[in-house]
């Protein structure tokens, strides 16, 4: 199956070849999640009134989409029954990757500029949007390399003009670095829709874990559309 994209052709499944990633996981309130959901259909996945925000940090080096950076905030919500993924935010720093995403799968892509570092020890980051800073990110993990390949499967829930995409994705992590109560930096400069969805999640200071992935592929089946 093809598409087309600002005159270029994809197939998919699209591919993710290399890219590399730290994220931060904190435990939430599901009550301060529930206003920041995109679509009123999406349950907040809780237990006991808790649930989880993802945070991280992406450098793609190689894939379909191009060479581009990327901040992805998630949280875990259910539709129909279903659990999956939801991208509260998505700032990356390609102009073809934010068509494509949005397109594709309902994406929250939107174009920034960041400088981003990701090395052995964790990432930092400053992102930009109208040439102004909106937020200031960094995450630390630790350097120690657990020598295993894990595989990752997870389906991404986007809300777009009152259906909902369904958008399994496939992938495996090598190089992976854990901590846990690493510490963490995230400096908001809003107002700004990012800065505000920070804001409200209400993240403790220090993330229950970090994790850091040498080498991340994955590859992202068509959007399944549920009206």
């Amino acid at each position: 199956m093809s598409v087309t994209v600002e005159d270029r052709t994809l197939t998919f499944p699209v591919r993710i070849a290399d890219a590399t990633a730290v994220a931060g996981c904190w435990v939430v309130r599901a009550a301060d999640v529930r206003p920041v959901l995109r679509d009123a259909e999406f349950e907040v996945a809780a237990v006991a009134g808790r649930t989880v925000a993802v945070l991280a940090l992406l450098r793609y080096r190689v894939s379909d989409l191009g060479a581009y950076d990327e901040l992805g905030l998630a949280v875990p919500v259910r539709h129909l029954g279903r659990l999956g993924a939801h991208l509260l935010q998505l700032p990356v720093t390609g102009p073809f990757t934010t068509a494509a995403g949005r397109q594709l799968w309902g994406l929250p892509k939107w174009l920034a500029d960041a400088d981003l570092s990701l090395g052995p020890r964790g990432a930092t980051s400053e992102w930009r949007a109208d040439g102004h800073v909106v937020l200031e990110a960094a995450l630390r993990t630790s350097p120690t390399v657990l020598p295993v390949s894990v595989p990752a499967r997870l389906t991404a829930l986007a809300a777009r003009d009152g259906d909902v995409l369904r958008s399994p994705v496939r992938g495996r992590a090598r190089g992976l670095r854990v901590g846990f109560g690493a510490a963490a930096r995230l400096v908001g400069h809003g107002p700004h829709p990012l800065t505000d969805d920070l804001r409200a999640l209400r993240l403790p200071r220090r993330p229950l874990l970090t994790v850091g992935i040498e080498h991340l592929s994955f590859d992202m089946d068509p959007a399944q559309v549920v009206r």
